[in-house]
Parts: C-alpha cells; sequence; structure tokens
C-alpha cells in the first residue's frame, strides 16, 4: 500500500472514530455504544458520518429501526478487534516504564485543631514516607467551604466538648460522594486506631489514648 493511499489513516479524530465504530459493531445499537462511550447519540452518530467519509465506503445501513453492517463495515469491525488488540498488547508492554503517580493526601484542619492535625500528620508519614501529604489550616467558614468543594482530602475539625482534654477534641470529616484515596483512607484508619503509646514516634500515651471520630460530609 503506498504511503498516499495511507495517509487517510492520518487524519485527526480517526482513532476515535473507529472506537465508535467498534462499539456499535459490537453493541449493534447507536444509543448503547453512546452509554459506554460516555457520548451522546448525536455525536455517536456524527463521528460513524465522519469515518465513513474518511474511508470512502458505507458502513452500516438502516432498516426500520435497525442499523445493520455492510461489508465493508464487517471488514472493518474485524480489523478493529486487532486494532484494539494490538493498542491494549502497546499499553501492556510500556506499563513497566511508567513512572508511578505520587500517593498524595491533602489534610485540613481549623487552626484550633492544628497541633492534633501536625502530630497525626508527622506520625503517618514517618510510617508511609513515599506519601506527599500537605496540611491546610483555615477557619471553621473556610474549612466548611473546602469541604463542599471537595478541595482536601480529609478534614480535622475542633470539638467543644466539656470535660474532654484537649489533645482529644478533634473529628475527621471526608468528602461526601466520592471515595477516598488509599493514602486518605489509610489516614483516617490509623487515626482512629492511634490509641496506644509508640516508643519508636516518641507519642505520648496520654495524648494519644483515645479513639477519634469520623463523619461524612
Amino acid at each position: 500500500m503506498s504511503r498516499t493511499t495511507l495517509r487517510r489513516y492520518f487524519r485527526h479524530g480517526l482513532f476515535p472514530q473507529l472506537m465508535v465504530f467498534e462499539a456499535v459493531a459490537r453493541l449493534g445499537n447507536v444509543t448503547r455504544a453512546g452509554e459506554e462511550l460516555h457520548l451522546a447519540q448525536p455525536t455517536v452518530s456524527l463521528q460513524l458520518k465522519k469515518l465513513s467519509a474518511a474511508l470512502e465506503v458505507d458502513l452500516f445501513e438502516q432498516r426500520g429501526r435497525q442499523l445493520y453492517l455492510t461489508p465493508a463495515g464487517e471488514a472493518l469491525k474485524e480489523e478493529c478487534v486487532s486494532l484494539v488488540s494490538v493498542f491494549q498488547s502497546m499499553e501492556s508492554r510500556l506499563i513497566p516504564f511508567r513512572k508511578a503517580k505520587p500517593e498524595v493526601l491533602r489534610l485540613a484542619a481549623e487552626p484550633e485543631a492544628r497541633r492534633d492535625a501536625s502530630r497525626l500528620l508527622a506520625i503517618f508519614c514517618s510510617k508511609h514516607p513515599g506519601v506527599q501529604a500537605s496540611l491546610h489550616v483555615a477557619g471553621r467558614d473556610a474549612l466548611l467551604a473546602r469541604l463542599s468543594a471537595g478541595e482536601d482530602d480529609v478534614y480535622l475539625f475542633g470539638l467543644e466538648v466539656e470535660g474532654l482534654p484537649a489533645g482529644r477534641r478533634w473529628s475527621l470529616a471526608h468528602p461526601r460522594g466520592r471515595e477516598l484515596a488509599p493514602p486518605a483512607a489509610l489516614f483516617v484508619r490509623e487515626a482512629l486506631l492511634l490509641d496506644a503509646y509508640n516508643p519508636a514516634l516518641g507519642v505520648e500515651e496520654d495524648a494519644w489514648s483515645f479513639r477519634g471520630t469520623t463523619t461524612r460530609q
């Protein structure tokens, strides 16, 4: 095949169009393909039209409400299976060469809970040095706004409970509607279970002999 003939396959957007075609051909339905690809039905139809024009062949024929592959469409469907396999193989081979994304923990706390947040964070980082952790301190109104927007992973609020020692006056919260990232989930779990003296970390027993509370906001 000449280079001139191959130029049609270098057109911008051809690969996404092929993936749209593959989904429609496999599922036999534009709507279901759109749902799988998170695309609106008109977008799917437009991509199929552009692909047909780029390849200069008819890929589907409409019979009533049903779509049927043309002979050209059947041939392209078979090639798409091979194409997907090639990219899956390429992805698998490249994974070992990619740099691992750093794990991040974003903790936010009220000024009243800053000391406790710093201690909890220091203990956590000493046990998990690979996690990039940060602490943002702000007043309650600002913290509640950040919580609502989900700007941080975990929030440490101060508690005003009569008779409760100062070092125990805190409560954890995390944003609603999203799963906690592994470092954040680990931080919450370890913070709530941190109730014994650990000489290696230099933590005073009376400062941590408690179980905190967590609230999902």
